[in-house]
């Protein structure tokens, strides 16, 4: 009976040093500190989440700012087209007039008039055209550089994310790895 009483005395021992261990200051301040870094993860995480929302917030911001900006080119087009429809048929009014007096002048005069109005048709359509593709580039470099700036917005995002949860997972086995180290000392 001594030699069973003998053995399990060891055993309750080891046990009763393992709690000891376990409730000592030693190990209540091990996991005070891995509460205080949980803590400090979640506030981590939360400005992290702050931030990210605030640059989802500034990239639809910009996506807005970006839409009115086509919007108002699109009407400055279109308002300009208007305006070429309309020296277009002010033009058209005045070569009509034009060509009207000089049937009632001299055959001579009429043709240096009808050879000076056509050059200056000329040099309005070819105005009308050079300031239509001068609108189209500016809507092609707009949209190009609208495209390219919500790509850098989400790829930005993309990057601030991983990094967020690189440093989470890189804190998280930092944080474990010293709790393991504590509970081993």
């Amino acid at each position: 009976m001594t030699d069973e009483s003998s053995a399990a005395e060891p055993l309750w021992a080891s046990f009763q040093d393992v709690v000891e261990q376990l409730t000592s200051p030693l190990a209540r301040s091990a996991v005070e500190r891995v509460t205080e870094e949980v803590g400090r993860l979640d506030k981590s995480l939360t400005a992290l989440n702050k931030g990210l929302n605030g640059a989802a917030v500034e990239q639809e911001d910009a996506a807005r700012a970006l839409r009115k900006q086509y919007e108002a080119l699109a009407r400055e087009n279109q308002e300009l087209r208007r305006q070429l429809n309309t020296v277009k048929n002010d033009l058209a009014e005045q070569l009509e007039l034009n060509h009207e007096a000089q049937l009632a002048a001299a055959r001579e005069d009429t043709a240096a008039v009808l050879r000076e109005v056509r050059r200056a048709a000329e040099e309005t359509r070819s105005s009308a055209t050079a300031l239509e593709v001068a609108v189209d580039e500016r809507l092609t470099r707009l949209g190009t550089s609208w495209a390219t700036d919500i790509e850098a917005l989400r790829t930005r995002q993309s990057a601030t994310e991983r990094l967020a949860w690189a440093t989470v997972v890189l804190l998280s086995v930092a944080l474990v790895l010293g709790v393991v180290g504590l509970v081993l000392l």
